[in-house]
């Protein structure tokens, strides 16, 4: 483990779950807000979204509350600031991942209290808005939401697109990313996730061919350049982004290539020419350092074989070696991480970000 990298939990072991994944993160007036999905397992009715808070100065997160639920499945939190000035929390709805749809719930208290849920967009299919990364609120006031549809059909077509919205996400226009599929050997690329460098948008998606995608717009995100591969490697797992504060670009992601390939080790990689080129920084698990002492809590590494089947219900897995889906947000001087850590819960780590931008020479 690197040195400089701090681990605790957010939650670990719940009773009320026998997987947890999918975390978000969120800084709000020094607080940090995690979201995530738990329950039986992915796609299962039971999931629901649980919500907790590290208050500023603290070291222990709150104990989680369910803040979405219904009976069925939930998927895939969100959090964000809105262009209102409220915390935006974006969640998908439905046992089907091609039938998703996305609902929101708004806080005007920093994550106290929320509104009741609505739809992102009336009549959705298929989820609109953010699928895993926040929104990006451009100068003009612009907000743009990184999404992306899988259709399980044989053989499966997965596609990203940009919903763009310029009056504070009262409405969406959804703006799609190309790609040339002649190349692929799988279905394509899915959860963007986005940053801008003056004028320009750029996103870096997951895909089934090894290697990240990246994408540009030149237009405010109305439309987008053709996605293709950079050298990061990716294993067809979420991966984030986060702009440093010296220009350049970190990514956490499992620096690992195939479809479906191992999710561990879990890293930061940074970019100094917006995405194009990649080097590891800073690895945040490695599957052997152990979060805490607890002897049940011991992390293991990937097991051998396929640890992964996946359908439009969701990923079947025991977890086991599994340390994926990062969310990021900068507090201060410092990177937050939060992460799945086998599928039992959700682990925060941080790690300055001068360890991050003193590494590359």
């Amino acid at each position: 483990m690197t040195p400089p990298v701090h681990r605790r939990w957010v939650a670990v072991d719940h009773p009320a779950w026998r997987q947890a994944h999918a975390s978000t993160v969120l800084a709000v007036d020094g607080d940090l807000l995690a979201a995530w999905f738990a329950g039986e397992r992915e796609g299962s009715p039971d999931t629901r979204i649980w919500l907790a808070r590290r208050p500023a100065g603290s070291a222990r997160w709150s104990a989680p509350e369910v803040v979405v639920a219904g009976d069925e499945a939930h998927w895939n939190p969100v959090l964000a600031h809105g262009p209102d000035g409220a915390v935006w929390l974006f969640a998908k709805r439905g046992a089907l991942i091609s039938e998703w749809t996305t609902w929101v719930r708004r806080s005007v208290d920093g994550g106290r209290t929320w509104s009741p849920e609505f739809p992102l967009v009336p009549g959705d299919v298929g989820g609109r808005g953010p699928v895993k990364s926040p929104p990006l609120l451009l100068g003009d006031g612009t907000w743009l939401a990184p999404g992306s549809r899988e259709n399980w059909s044989d053989p499966p077509v997965w596609e990203s697109f940009v919903d763009v919205s310029t009056d504070a996400g009262a409405t969406w226009l959804r703006t799609p990313i190309p790609l040339e599929r002649d190349s692929l050997r799988g279905p394509g690329v899915i959860q963007p996730a986005l940053w801008a460098d003056g004028d320009r948008v750029y996103a870096l998606m997951r895909s089934s061919e090894g290697r990240a995608y990246r994408a540009r717009s030149t237009d405010g995100g109305r439309t987008w350049s053709a996605a293709h591969p950079v050298d990061l490697p990716n294993n067809n797992s979420a991966l984030t982004v986060v702009p440093l504060p010296d220009g350049s670009i970190g990514c956490v992601h499992n620096p690992v290539s195939g479809d479906w390939g191992d999710r561990c080790p879990l890293v930061v990689s940074r970019s100094r020419d917006n995405g194009e080129s990649w080097q590891v920084v800073v690895t945040i698990e490695d599957g052997r350092t152990p979060v805490d002492d607890h002897p049940a809590r011991r992390p293991s590494l990937p097991p051998t074989g396929p640890g992964f089947r996946a359908a439009d219900g969701g990923v079947r897995t025991t977890g086991e070696g599994e340390y994926s889906y990062p969310a990021a947000t900068l507090l201060g001087d410092t990177l937050v991480v939060t992460y799945t850590w086998q599928r039992r819960g959700i682990v925060e780590a941080t790690v300055p970000v001068h360890a991050l931008t003193r590494r590359t020479p």
